[in-house]
C-alpha cells in the first residue's frame, strides 16, 4: 500500500508537533504499507524552532517540500525585523499585548479562516494532485493542527474520491486559543462549517486519546473515530551516558509560558530548606518564569535553552526527577502532550501539576507508582512530595516496562489503514 501524509510539521521542525507522523512514517513500512510525505520547505516554513538531528530518522522515506506563503513570518518581521524570531508558539494571547498585537490578533482572527497557515494550502493541494496522478495512492492522511491541512485533504477527497484519514492531534474549534481571539459570530460560524464538513467527508477520524474521540463524538459518529496514542521510540534509550548527581536534579523539559501553573512549583520550592537541589529548565522558557526562579536562594538554577530531542531526553533521564505542569485551559482534559511518555520511558518519577482530571494525569497514575499529581493549590503536598523524593532517591536507572511504543503504536495505525 502507499499512503500520502500531508503535514505541515516534518524534520527538520523541532518541538511536538513533528513527532507524531514523523514516527509513524518512520516505521509503516516495517508493516508493508509505504509512506510520501508532502510538506512545507523550511526556509519559508513558520516553524518555531528547528531540530536537524530528527532527519535521520526520515532518511528513507520520500518526501515532496512545497512553497508556502506565510502570515505569521511576516507578522514576526513587523514585530521583531526578524521573521522567525517572533513566531508565537503555546502562549497566544497570554503575553501582554501591544496595540499592533491586538490589531494582528483581529485580523489573524476574522480574514485567516482556520488559521494563519492557510496559506500553505494551495502549494500542498498542487503537489498532492501531482503525487496521486503519478503514483497509485491508496489512501491520504492529513494531521492538523494546522487544521486548514484537512482543507486539502477535503478537496482531495472531493476530487479524487479517495480514502481519507483525518488526524486531529489538538481539538479545532475548541482549541483554547481561539476563546482569546476576538472573532466575529458569523467567521466562528465559517469555522464550526469547516470542521463538520472535514469530519463528515473523511473516511476515518484519527485523534490522540479517550477525551478528544468523546469530544469529536458530539459532531460525528462515535464509530468513524479511532484513537493511537503518541509514544516514545525506543531508541532514544541507545547511546546513553549515566551522570552521577552529588546533588538532587529535578527537570523541567519543553514550553513554559505564564499560563500553566509554574508558580504552585516555585511557592514548593521556597518552602524546600535543603540547598542540595539543581533545578535544570530546557527548552522553550518565558523569560519573566526564569527571573523568578533564578530569586530562588535555596536551589541552583540551570537553564539549557532549546537542546536537540535527544539531548533533552538525556537530561530527563538523568533527572532524580522530572516536572509535568498542565496549563488550567478549555481543552485541558484533552490534552496529552508527547512528554508525558518520554517521562515514563526514562524509569524516573513525575511531578504533575494542574488538570488533575486529564487524560495525561489518568495515565501517569497507571503507569507508574512512584509519581504523584497534584492541583496547583496543594502547595504543602507538592513540597512533601519533593522532599521524599530528595530523601529517598534512587541512583540507579530502571527503564520503564512501557507500554507505548512507537514501533507497536505504528502496528495499530497499519492495521487502521488497511480497514479504511
Amino acid at each position: 500500500m502507499k499512503v500520502l501524509i500531508i503535514t505541515y510539521y516534518w524534520p527538520p521542525s523541532g518541538g511536538s508537533g513533528v513527532q507524531r507522523w514523523m514516527y509513524f512514517a518512520k516505521y509503516l513500512q516495517e508493516f508493508g504499507i509505504e509512506p510520501i510525505v508532502i510538506t512545507v520547505d523550511e526556509k519559508q516554513a513558520s516553524y518555531p524552532s528547528l531540530d536537524f538531528s530528527l532527519n535521520k530518522n526520515v532518511e528513507n522515506i520520500e518526501v515532496h517540500k512545497t512553497k508556502t506563503l506565510e502570515l505569521i513570518r511576516f507578522y514576526s518581521f513587523l514585530k521583531s525585523g526578524n521573521s522567525k524570531k517572533s513566531i508565537p508558539q503555546g502562549n497566544v494571547g497570554n503575553a501582554k499585548k501591544t496595540f499592533f498585537d491586538k490589531i494582528a490578533t483581529k485580523i489573524r482572527a476574522n480574514y485567516f479562516i482556520p488559521d494563519a497557515r492557510i496559506g500553505w494550502n494551495y502549494y500542498a493541494y498542487k503537489e498532492a494532485k501531482k503525487v496521486i496522478e503519478n503514483n497509485k495512492i491508496d489512501l491520504v492522511i492529513t494531521t492538523g493542527p494546522p487544521h486548514s491541512t484537512h482543507l486539502v485533504g477535503l478537496k482531495l477527497k472531493k476530487n479524487f474520491n479517495i480514502k481519507w484519514i483525518a488526524d486531529f492531534r489538538d481539538p479545532w474549534t475548541e482549541i483554547y486559543y481561539n476563546d482569546i481571539f476576538k472573532r466575529s459570530k458569523k467567521k466562528t460560524e465559517k469555522d464550526k462549517n469547516l470542521e463538520f464538513e472535514v469530519l463528515n467527508s473523511c473516511d476515518l477520524v484519527l485523534t490522540i486519546g479517550p477525551s478528544m474521540k468523546d469530544l469529536l463524538a458530539k459532531k460525528v459518529s462515535v464509530n468513524k473515530i479511532e484513537f493511537i496514542y503518541n509514544g516514545f521510540d525506543e531508541n532514544l534509550l541507545e547511546n546513553f551516558e549515566m551522570q552521577k548527581n552529588d546533588k538532587f536534579v529535578i527537570s523541567y523539559v519543553g514550553l513554559l509560558t505564564s499560563n500553566y501553573p509554574y508558580k504552585s512549583l516555585l511557592k514548593a520550592l521556597k518552602k524546600i530548606k535543603s540547598t542540595e537541589i539543581i533545578f535544570k529548565f530546557t527548552g522553550k522558557i518565558e523569560q519573566i518564569i526564569i527571573d523568578e526562579f533564578s530569586q530562588l536562594n535555596n536551589i541552583e538554577l540551570i537553564v539549557n535553552g532549546v537542546k536537540s530531542h535527544k539531548e533533552a531526553f538525556d537530561i530527563m533521564r538523568n533527572s532524580d526527577l522530572n516536572v509535568l505542569l498542565l496549563p488550567y485551559q478549555i481543552d485541558s482534559k484533552i490534552m496529552i502532550t508527547g512528554k508525558v511518555f518520554e517521562y515514563l520511558a526514562t524509569g524516573k518519577p513525575i511531578l504533575s501539576i494542574g488538570a488533575i482530571d486529564s487524560d495525561a494525569v489518568k495515565i501517569i497514575k497507571e503507569e507508574s507508582k512512584i509519581s504523584a499529581c497534584f492541583e496547583k493549590e496543594e502547595i504543602n503536598l507538592i513540597q512533601k512530595f519533593i522532599e521524599n523524593q530528595f530523601k529517598n532517591r534512587s541512583f540507579s536507572v530502571k527503564n520503564s516496562d512501557f507500554n507505548f511504543s512507537r514501533k507497536k503504536l505504528t502496528k495499530q495505525l497499519s492495521e487502521l489503514i488497511k480497514k479504511v
